[in-house]
């Protein structure tokens, strides 16, 4: 049963990603009031303070500095290597969505020069599989984790749903025994009833015997 569920779960996580495709596509972001070319996607099955904190991880594996103000993240001088031979500026704003999705606006600064498919097509799409990396890779950390909770809740279910059906067929079992008992004593009794017909003329028979032993013995005198 546990493998079945193990089974279900993964086949559940494929297909649920495979339907949450992550799209990367090019916009228009407002950083600290400017408006600069980035980059968005939705990252999945999470909130905006989680998918903070590992895209914060993120931009520290570039060993730049990295901080955030007025909702804003800042990688500063960060070497990103697959974009530049230069430093990198970061900047990225994360919001939760009504949907219950992340989405996440990132703009790569060149150094005066924000990235773009127009001016920089390479380092454009470079930066784009970057980041659509980490919103799949988050996403699917994250659903992983509601399949695991959702995997305790349905082993629990299934569980009690064994118990039922095993108390069920108990019961059954009981029932069939009683019925067999049942059988057996309706059997004994139809034979005792038979035996008692029988003795009670035994009886009878030793009662007048007995009757009579007594009245003999009222003739027995000196």
């Amino acid at each position: 049963m546990k493998k079945t569920v193990l089974f279900l779960a993964i086949v559940f996580i494929s297909v649920s990603l495979f339907a949450q495709k992550i799209v990367v596509q090019e916009t228009s972001a407002k950083f600290y009031k400017e408006n600069r070319n980035a980059l968005s996607t939705i990252v999945y099955y999470t909130d905006a303070g989680s998918v903070e904190k590992e895209f914060k991880d993120l931009l520290k594996s570039y060993k730049g500095k990295v901080n955030t103000k007025k909702g804003v993240m800042f990688g500063d001088d960060l070497v990103i290597s697959s974009i530049s031979d230069n430093t990198v500026d970061v900047y990225a704003t994360f919001k939760d969505t009504k949907n219950g999705e992340v989405e996440v606006l990132v703009g790569f600064d060149l150094g005066g020069a924000f990235i773009s498919s127009a001016t920089h097509p390479e380092q454009f799409s470079r930066a784009s599989e970057i980041i659509r990396d980490f919103s799949f890779n988050i996403t699917e950390q994250a659903f992983a984790v509601i399949v695991k909770e959702e995997e305790k809740n349905l082993e629990k279910f299934t569980k009690d749903y064994e118990k039922v059906v095993s108390t069920k067929e108990g019961l059954e079992k009981d029932n069939e025994d009683y019925k067999k008992q049942i059988e057996s004593n309706e059997k004994e009794i139809e034979k005792l009833s038979k035996d008692i017909e029988t003795l009670s003329g035994e009886l009878k028979e030793k009662q007048d015997s007995f009757e009579k032993l007594k009245k003999e013995g009222t003739k027995i005198s000196k």
